[in-house]
């Protein structure tokens, strides 16, 4: 079966988006493909840099640079999140990879089960 997770929020001010990392390496654990997409402000949590000094809004980078060692490689963002906020791909993950919409699309058809986060 094939799960995704889509994020959508940022993560700051909010447990949401730490849980659902958690569920997703819940899922991966029982041997589920397991795919995340990163958009709208929600690309902002795969930026590499972040500001780790402020406690309330604390980066969830740690988790997500661990998930190939759980077998989740499927790690996207949205190209046009990416220019609609300045921000450069080189500046994100370096195992989260670029995804049109036309692409993000047909990865929402594939998926046998979609969690929107």
């Amino acid at each position: 079966m094939k799960f995704l997770y889509l994020f959508t929020q940022a993560s700051y001010g909010q447990s949401i988006a730490r849980e659902a990392l958690d569920m997703a390496l819940a899922t991966a654990a029982f041997d589920q493909q397991v795919g995340l997409v990163f958009a709208q402000d929600a690309i902002y949590q795969l930026l590499s840099e972040q500001n780790r000094g402020n406690t309330e809004k604390k980066p969830h980078i740690g988790v997500i640079n661990a998930l190939p060692l759980y077998e989740v490689e499927d790690l996207y963002f949205i190209s046009e999140d990416c220019s609609s906020r300045n921000i450069s791909p080189a500046m994100l993950v370096p195992h989260a990879k670029a995804l049109s919409s036309t692409q993000l699309a047909d990865l929402l058809r594939s998926a046998d089960r979609i969690q929107s986060f």
